[in-house]
């Protein structure tokens, strides 16, 4: 399906943790840029439609999945070219789990967003140095949550 991406587009992505608090589930892409790549689950927010509800109805959508406890992380602004096309986007990033703990194996999986075959997989939250994470920012965005999580701790 090809992309309008004559327009600013806005995005809900959600990073889903996986129980063990140590991956995330990615969907695995590739571009012209990028033979491989990770970016969170989400799509696009409809008109009227608010983020997180957004979120909610993409994870229903290409998991089957429930996205449990979700809280806005942050936004990031990507401008960024794929495929050679320039492309431009506000990005709601919200980070939660899923009710069920089997919608994404450990081996990973196929999905299907909208008539796009598609694979969901873990990535470690401490990143990958292989395989960049996208949008830009999205990496900085998770390490600082977890650091400030772990001095509220004090570990």
């Amino acid at each position: 399906m090809a992309v309008d991406r004559s327009r600013i587009r806005v995005k809900a992505f959600a990073v889903l943790l996986h129980p063990d608090g140590t991956r995330h589930a990615v969907s695995r892409m590739s571009t012209t840029e990028h033979p491989t790549l990770h970016r969170p689950l989400g799509g696009s927010v409809e008109l009227g439609e608010p983020a997180l509800d957004a979120a909610v109805r993409e994870i229903r959508e290409e998991l089957d999945a429930t996205l449990v406890e979700p809280r806005l992380l942050g936004v990031l602004e990507n401008v960024f070219t794929i495929d050679g096309e320039l492309g431009h986007e506000v990005v709601f990033v919200h980070l939660g789990h899923l009710a069920e703990a089997d919608a994404v194996p450990d081996e990973g999986r196929p999905f299907t967003d909208g008539d796009v075959p598609c694979w969901v997989e873990w990535r470690p939250v401490a990143g990958d140095p292989e395989v960049p994470l996208f949008p830009t920012g999205l990496q900085e965005m998770l390490e600082e949550h977890l650091a400030r999580g772990r001095a509220a701790r004090g570990t």
